[in-house]
């Protein structure tokens, strides 16, 4: 990771925490496996002020291209669970990709997907963030 850990802007990790704390019994497996990473990411994360956030930091709102090995570009926006729209490129910061990728950086690598069907993926380029006081 290009800053040591994940970076979380603080209007984001709020919005988060009171989302992980209102579905904390989630029944939906795959839901909760994200929920789980989410939440476990959230708890080591620097957390900054919007003022104090890199640009190529991954927040609620950006727009990320992940490249995959063979170098295949695929771009979306991360968004919050009831702007989810995957015809249109908006992930759920509650999906399995949304909680791999936000609070990390241009040039970071995640796994994803299954443990037998794992794969690498470069988040390539994050763009700005559109909407300030994103809100639940």
């Amino acid at each position: 990771m290009k800053y040591g850990s994940l970076v979380i802007e603080k209007n984001d990790y709020t919005v988060l925490k009171k989302y992980l704390n209102s579905n904390l019994y989630l029944v939906d497996y795959i839901h909760q496996d994200a929920l789980e990473t989410l939440d476990k990411n959230l708890k080591s994360a620097l957390v900054l002020s919007s003022e104090d956030m890199p640009n190529d930091i991954v927040r609620i709102e950006s727009t990320v291209t992940m490249s995959s090995i063979s170098n295949v570009d695929y771009t979306f926006q991360l968004v919050l669970l009831q702007d989810e729209d995957s015809p249109n490129q908006k992930i759920s910061v509650t999906s399995t990709m949304g909680a791999s990728v936000i609070g990390r950086s241009e040039d970071d690598i995640i796994n994803y997907g299954p443990p037998a069907d794992r794969i690498s993926l470069r988040i390539r380029k994050v763009g700005g963030v559109e909407a300030e006081g994103v809100e639940v």
